[in-house]
């Protein structure tokens, strides 16, 4: 499945979005017709040069073309690697296209062009680039090994260029192709750009195939919403208030610790000494005499 699906078509609505963005419930087929001779004539004006008299002048760099239509309106985005090309000095190329494409349709067109800050991560752009090379006698290998190299060191996580045709005017036509890094061909949330060119030499065409793997997209992380503060009830300064009546256990309970509590001071009671159980008086012959004549420590007394 990897290798018969455009990897553009197997990711819409995941990871890319339509290049044509609009509804209708008549007309589709015409619509659909226009878009792709719109893309046709865009692609023809600013190639990288027609087969005959190679103007590499005109080359724009575009690497797509979104369509948005509106009631009576067409509005066009090209993503462009050379801006300037496009729109010309003054803006006179961009308003010839203009002019040209409501000539084709007959309704009001709107221009947009976004340039591309990293070409090397655009597969179309890629492709052309080692198609151009081709044309110009540049050994198939090299340009290959070139471009995949280019691509990983503009941050792609994986490149994949895959030549086909009678590389190097051989008699038999061959398949040539070169890969580093992980290309996930199978992974739906992979983000992979897929680009082809065709390079037309004196003795055939040949085809350029390209895949570039950007990363995964991951969905954004849900964030939960946050939780309302959650207030103490007022409580009611009117109104009668509830007596709660007690439960037969409750009552129980309670009589049971009315019974320990009079036990616990009965038996203090019991236990504490009373007011007649008193130590016994000390008897007179126990007590020291303090005024007889020989008693020690006494004073001597005087004639």
């Amino acid at each position: 499945m990897g290798q018969k699906v455009h990897p553009h078509s197997l990711r819409l609505n995941l990871v890319r979005d339509w290049e044509s963005r609009w509804f209708a419930k008549r007309g589709y087929r015409d619509y659909a017709i226009e878009d792709t001779e719109i893309r046709r004539y865009l692609f023809r004006r600013f190639a990288r040069g027609d087969t005959f008299g190679r103007d590499r002048g005109r080359d724009g760099g575009i690497a797509r073309v979104e369509i948005e239509r509106a009631a009576n309106s067409i509005r066009l985005t090209l993503h462009t690697a050379k801006p300037g090309i496009i729109i010309g000095r003054g803006g006179r190329g961009i308003d010839e296209v203009r002019g040209e494409i409501e000539r084709k349709t007959g309704k009001a067109v709107h221009i947009n062009v976004v340039e591309v800050r990293v070409p090397e991560l655009e597969a179309q752009l890629v492709a052309e680039s080692v198609a151009s090379q081709i044309e110009r006698r540049i050994s198939f290998k090299r340009a290959v090994r070139q471009a995949v190299a280019r691509s990983m060191r503009a941050g792609a996580k994986g490149a994949k260029v895959m030549c086909a045709g009678r590389l190097g005017g051989s008699e038999l036509s061959r398949v040539d192709w070169d890969k580093d890094g992980r290309i996930p061909l199978h992974t739906l949330r992979a983000d992979i750009d897929y680009g082809f060119a065709e390079a037309n030499m004196t003795y055939g065409h040949i085809g350029i195939k390209v895949w570039v793997y950007r990363g995964d997209v991951l969905p954004a992380p849900k964030v939960a919403p946050p939780k309302p503060a959650v207030r103490p009830a007022a409580r009611p300064e009117e109104g009668p208030r509830v007596r709660r009546v007690p439960g037969l256990k409750e009552i129980q309970e309670a009589q049971a610790r009315e019974q320990e509590a009079a036990l616990a001071e009965q038996a203090e009671s019991e236990q504490a000494p009373g007011p007649d159980s008193s130590q016994p008086a000390a008897s007179a012959s126990d007590e020291p005499a303090t005024g007889g004549a020989g008693a020690p420590g006494a004073p001597e007394t005087q004639s």
